[in-house]
């Protein structure tokens, strides 16, 4: 981790220099990555490197835009790049992040604290090396979804469903090759594996930012509210509900142009009741920030 860790340090201090040399440094980086026999530590390193790729993408997008697709070969020069190159390269790298899922699901994901910044939520909600990497491949992919044109308005109700039955659904064959269904996919290996370990809170926080991704691609915010209502009742004996509650409050906020008066004075009360009732929950504070927003 201190070697990585080093390396990255070089890298970033380069770049401040000569942006120029983002490829060179890129291709070195995979080299070490390449080197590396921990099957943990290659997975990070092949984040790492998705990451690097899509950066590089974003920085230089409008000139790679540019360029008419090349297919068949990868030129060994990156800048004769294509963009449909680079969806290539950086959606092998995040598929190769997550591939040996039974080690990354017994890792904790702290093995690499010197590399990661920890949140004080972090042990409660992303146990796992796993669920880091796995919603790091969510937040990379969301970060080039322009490349993609095949794209999924996801309004379907079905992508709204509880956990149970998301996970054994069909895989959407419309829009295949979307970054939506890649997004999906990775909710649903996320969900799968925390109904099998049985741990609530990793689960309903999967399970919300699922229905917050589907939400803010659909703008359906009936099926939206529909599934917030559904996991507070599901999980209304659990101080975790609290995860529920706050969003459905910010929720209600959100679209408050519809009945203003009612809908501040609803997510009140939801706050209200939540902090009645589990005021010892560690992330209480997400209900009294929301009030304190309200009555200000």
């Amino acid at each position: 981790a201190e070697i990585i860790k080093a390396f990255v340090y070089k890298m970033r201090f380069t770049l401040e220099r000569e942006p120029d040399k983002a490829p060179m440094l890129i291709r070195e980086f995979e080299t070490f990555a390449a080197k590396s026999t921990d099957v943990a530590e290659k997975a990070l390193l092949h984040s790492m490197i998705a990451e690097l790729y899509a950066q590089h993408y974003q920085q230089n997008q409008w000139n790679i835009n540019q360029r008419t697709n090349v297919a068949g070969f990868v030129p060994e020069d990156i800048n004769e790049w294509t963009d449909n190159i680079y969806f290539e390269k950086i959606s092998a790298l995040l598929d190769a992040s997550l591939q040996n899922i039974a080690v990354l699901q017994k890792t904790d994901a702290l093995k690499f604290v010197l590399l990661l910044h920890a949140g004080a939520d972090s042990r409660l909600l992303q146990p796992t090396l796993f669920d880091f990497l796995a919603y790091r491949k969510i937040d990379i992919l969301s970060s080039v979804s322009g490349i993609v044109e095949d794209e999924n308005p996801l309004e379907d109700q079905k992508y709204f469903a509880p956990a149970e039955i998301f996970v054994e659904s069909q895989p959407d064959t419309t829009f295949k090759n979307s970054i939506e269904n890649r997004i999906l996919n990775v909710y649903k290996e996320l969900l799968s594996f925390h109904l099998a370990d049985k741990n609530d809170a990793a689960l309903l926080y999967a399970d919300l930012q699922r229905l917050k991704y589907v939400y803010e691609q659909s703008q359906q915010t009936d099926h939206y509210l529909n599934a917030l209502d559904f996991l507070i009742s599901k999980n209304s004996s659990s101080e975790i509900v609290v995860e529920a509650l706050a969003e459905k409050a910010q929720t209600l906020l959100q679209n408050s142009y519809l009945d203003s008066k009612y809908s501040k004075r609803h997510a009140f009360d939801i706050c209200a009741g939540g902090i009645a009732k589990y005021p010892s929950y560690t992330r209480i504070d997400v209900l009294k920030n929301i009030q304190s927003q309200i009555i200000q």
